[in-house]
């Protein structure tokens, strides 16, 4: 009875939302969310800044009420607070938009945003792909499994899968270090995963005259005054 009672003490206590840390992988950010227990809550993506907002029910908040600045591109910042009673808002904000993916675990819930911005990819140049085929824009290991952000171009959305998901009418059948292989109706496919082009540095402007001679060195010493009137 004493055990019994003191379950029940512990259901009835509201929620508590303890802390928020992150984590910054090679292509992706986490943010975990520690709870005392599970709980509902809505989540929202908004710009204005572009951000994310998760609003817990029945909860109280117990982590710091001052913003944290963040440098883990593409987060930027938490912040949080006791949005009203009975709901604690946690907001993280970020450089641009970005596709995301919650999940939930026995202390709270693990927020997942690849690096990549969750921008429609650039068209492919003549002789490329197509957009028609899935594009990999990051993979990570996440409990021992490798995961695989890919972008759908039939429902222009990036998601995280393992092996064994269903993309389309494919299935993800192995995902290596740096490639992800599809098991279609017409046979395999390779994805490597989509690296961001660099951007060019502008070559220094050429000094030179049109024959090729450089124009001579300025004077050196004082300039000449002019003659009194």
């Amino acid at each position: 009875m004493a055990r019994l009672a003191t379950l029940l003490a512990i259901l009835a206590a509201p929620v508590e939302l303890t802390d928020a840390t992150v984590v910054e992988h090679e292509r992706a950010v986490e943010v975990w969310v520690r709870l005392t227990r599970e709980t509902r809550y809505q989540s929202e993506l908004m710009d204005g800044p572009d951000r994310l907002v998760l609003d817990f029910e029945d909860t109280a908040y117990r982590w710091t009420k001052v913003a944290v600045p963040v440098v883990a591109d593409p987060v930027r910042g938490l912040r949080g607070s006791q949005f009203r009673k009975g709901m604690a808002r946690l907001v993280i904000e970020f450089q641009h938009k970005v596709a995301y993916t919650i999940e939930s675990d026995r202390e709270g819930l693990r927020i997942v945003i690849p690096k990549t911005p969750a921008s429609v990819p650039r068209p492919a140049p003549s002789g490329g792909r197509s957009l028609a085929t899935p594009l990999v824009y990051g993979i990570i290991r996440l409990d021992d499994r490798a995961h695989a952000y890919i972008f759908d171009p039939a429902t222009r959305q990036v998601r995280r899968y393992a092996e064994g998901d269903a993309l389309g009418d494919a299935v993800v059948e192995s995902i290596g270090e740096r490639h992800v292989v599809l098991k279609t109706p017409s046979g395999r496919m390779e994805l490597p995963v989509t690296e961001p082009k660099p951007e060019v540095a502008p070559r220094p402007t050429d000094t030179t005259t049109p024959r090729g001679v450089r124009p001579p060195p300025a004077p050196v010493g004082p300039a000449p005054t002019a003659p009194r009137s």
